[in-house]
């Protein structure tokens, strides 16, 4: 009888576990369109993947290899460079809104770890968040 308890509660244990995650999808599987909660940590591996007429922090609109200097380690200033270089003119595309004329938006974006990119991974997401951080419910994707 201890054994089938024991049992019972590993099983049970599982379930919550993976009903927490359900959700989770790694930063770097994150493509256009996809939304998703910005998570707090420092270092990000996975997200929480919303349908983008759930509540929701960020869209991706754009995903670009690093295309710059040839660095050991991605330098944060380098990398800030090329995002908001790259990244801008996507952002009206996407949107169909010039950046410097959505005053409640604004873009951030993921690079690899040192670690990913000294395994050659140079992908920087480019994704759009509320400048008051607050949730969305519906795309902002023109057109959408």
């Amino acid at each position: 009888m201890r054994a089938v308890i024991v049992v019972g509660l590993i099983v049970a244990f599982m379930a919550v576990v993976l009903y927490m995650v359900k959700d989770n999808t790694a930063a770097d599987d994150l493509k256009v369109g996809d939304c998703f909660d910005i998570p707090t940590a420092s270092e990000i591996k996975t997200v929480t993947h919303h349908p983008c007429t759930e509540a929701h922090t960020a869209e991706v609109f754009h995903v670009v290899e690093f295309s710059g200097n040839d660095m050991n380690t991605p330098l944060t200033f380098v990398i800030e460079g090329f995002a908001d270089t790259t990244c801008t003119p996507v952002f009206a595309t996407y949107t169909g809104i010039e950046f410097d004329n959505a005053p409640d938006l604004t873009f951030g974006w993921f690079y690899p770890t040192v670690e990913s990119w000294q395994s050659g991974d140079r992908t920087i997401t480019c994704y759009v968040t509320r400048v008051d951080a607050a949730p969305m419910t519906k795309s902002v994707k023109a057109g959408a």
